[in-house]
């Protein structure tokens, strides 16, 4: 609906040191907007994919997914084109997925090279990417995969895909420039400026504070479990930095950080479902839709 009455503000510039970001890979038309819906669905499903696997969590995830969905789509700038955000959303969920299915086994070296690689690969196009390649270090770590070898492997992932397309003869190191740092709000008028602060904010605020109450709990779980859920507080954490440093781009850290949210929500409720917790995710939908409705009235 906001994409049809033209609330969707384009988002500008190339974030990619080697090749256009994602963002300029397509005009604004409505295949665009597809693609965009189609990464919230596969990041939605993968998410309650990736808890019915590894089981980290007990609460329904489905309602992470569910929240993550409306988070996102309070703020049709981000989910309504797409862009770098739904991208990296997904090859994180992929990573961590290779991550847990590592866990204490020390020889998984090719997944350990896979997650580098990947990371690697996207940066190219988009170099928000380059700052969870830091992460995935103590992510290893959690895991119990850390070690000489493992360290070798990460390496190797991280140099590999340059290696690739420069003996392929498709990029050479001059190549190599500085991403455009155009600001998600150079495009933007005060009162959606406005919106999207009130977004991103809530969005940081309402994770933040479930993650503090949720860390109490996480610290009682067996180690695998603590380090799945700790892993994903992680994530979560970097997000938010990332988003604060990194506020040029902060367009594209907005999904991660709607998932990342989403389930500290949805954990802090599988803990407090009998306190009333359900009346927050009752005011959370009120809010979001507010959000929504904004972009309409402001």
């Amino acid at each position: 609906m906001a994409y049809a009455n033209g609330h969707v503000d384009e988002i500008t510039g190339s974030r990619g040191p080697l090749f256009p970001s994602p963002n300029r890979w397509l005009p604004p038309c409505d295949f665009s907007l597809v693609i965009s819906l189609a990464l919230m669905a596969v990041t939605a499903v993968s998410f309650i994919a990736l808890n019915k696997v590894y089981n980290f969590m007990r609460a329904p995830s489905a309602l992470t997914s569910s929240l993550y969905l409306l988070m996102l789509a309070s703020l049709p700038l981000a989910a309504g084109q797409f862009y770098g955000g739904g991208l990296l959303c997904v090859v994180l969920l992929g990573v961590t997925a290779i991550l847990f299915s590592c866990y204490g086994d020390t020889s998984t070296n090719r997944r350990v090279f896979l997650v580098f690689f990947l990371l690697s690969l996207a940066s190219m196009v988009q170099y928000a990417f380059m700052f969870y390649i830091v992460i995935a270090v103590p992510g290893m770590a959690q895991m119990r995969l850390l070690n000489f070898k493992s360290l070798i492997a990460a390496v190797l992932g991280v140099v590999a895909p340059f290696w690739i397309l420069y003996g392929f003869g498709l990029i050479d190191f001059d190549d190599i420039h500085w991403p455009q740092f155009e600001s998600t709000f150079s495009q933007l008028s005060v009162p959606d400026m406005i919106t999207v602060f009130a977004a991103v904010g809530i969005t940081v605020i309402v994770g933040f504070a479930a993650m503090c109450v949720n860390l109490i709990k996480i610290l009682s779980y067996n180690a695998k479990f603590r380090a799945y859920n700790g892993f994903l507080t992680l994530l979560y954490i970097a997000t938010v930095i990332f988003l604060i440093v990194d506020y040029v781009n902060l367009s594209v850290y907005f999904p991660t950080l709607c998932l990342g949210s989403a389930y500290q929500v949805a954990h802090y409720y599988s803990v407090h479902r009998q306190r009333g917790a359900v009346w927050i995710i009752l005011s959370l939908i009120v809010l979001y839709v507010a959000i929504y409705a904004a972009c309409y009235f402001v």
